[in-house]
């Protein structure tokens, strides 16, 4: 049985749970005004996206700033429908990864997104917001992990304790000059591990789902030979049960065109048994397209 900081703690993070829903449902229904007091007055806002113009990257502060992005979106594009499809919650920080169907009022054309959002909360309310956006890549083969019954009524065993799960995430991001370790990730990883890097395979050859170490592995290498890693700042983790999340912040250079660049990062990963079986990362693709440029 759970004691009653436990219940208080269990309660809490199913109520976050239950607002990062209703953000959602507000946004794709229009109803900013409602979506918007459910951020404070003086909310901070970064917006790490893609070159399409959906969405305006750069920081911005306040509910003002916020209803503004919000409208300029709107005039171009039609909200449809959306797809939650994780909510973690440790604490008052939440990430949330959903799939996002919009129109283009102009063309009339449908664009499918993946999103991801880190949030920190003050009170009940949105005190930070960290966005994440680009297209949403159909995989090549259905390579889609797809989790039992007793999984989806509740989340399996990690294998592993808080920390050991947040210390494995970040030094999986944290790699050398020389590059990312492909040791590492087969130490940390299931041999049939799936990996999704979102992104258009316009920008990203090796963009949407795959399966396996040595799939895993190439990507490694390619990203490797493409950027050279220096410096990165502390991440920002939230573990919840078998699933983590972390948003990072790296400077990267680009072996080819020499532009140094900060890209954030965020990478959603499951753990079963002591080992990462499923891993997802979203960029800023506008950065590392003005590095390449």
């Amino acid at each position: 049985m759970h004691g009653p900081g436990g219940r208080r703690g269990q309660n809490a993070a199913a109520e976050l749970r239950r607002r990062v829903h209703e953000i959602i449902r507000l946004r794709m229904a229009g109803d900013v005004a409602s979506m918007v007091r459910l951020f404070v007055e003086n909310v901070e806002l970064t917006y790490n996206c893609t070159k399409l113009g959906l969405f305006p990257a750069g920081q911005w502060r306040g509910r003002d700033a916020l209803r503004e992005n919000l409208r300029r979106t709107d005039i171009d594009y039609e909200p449809l429908d959306a797809e939650i499809l994780s909510v973690l919650v440790e604490g008052d920080r939440t990430a949330v990864r959903w799939l996002g169907k919009w129109r283009h009022r102009a063309t009339g054309q449908i664009f499918r997104m993946d999103m991801a959002h880190f949030l920190r909360w003050r009170n009940g309310l949105v005190a930070q917001m960290s966005e994440f956006v680009d297209h949403h890549c159909a995989s090549r083969a259905p390579d889609v992990l797809i989790p039992n019954f007793e999984e989806m009524l509740a989340p399996g065993d990690p294998g592993l304790d808080r920390d050991e799960i947040a210390r494995r995430m970040i030094e999986l991001g944290n790699f050398s000059e020389r590059g990312p370790s492909v040791a590492l990730f087969r130490e940390f990883c299931a041999p049939d591990v799936v990996c999704e890097f979102v992104g258009d395979r316009a920008s990203i050859s090796y963009a949407g789902r795959h399966r396996g170490m040595e799939a895993l592995a190439n990507i490694i290498r390619t990203i490797g030979v493409e950027f050279e890693q220096l410096g990165h700042a502390m991440p920002e983790v939230v573990v919840d049960g078998d699933c983590a999340a972390v948003r990072r912040t790296v400077e990267w250079r680009h072996r080819g065109t020499g532009r140094l660049g900060l890209v954030e990062l965020a990478d959603f990963a499951r753990f079963r048994k002591g080992l990462i079986v499923e891993i997802v990362e979203f960029r800023d693709s506008v950065a590392l397209l003005q590095m390449q440029d």
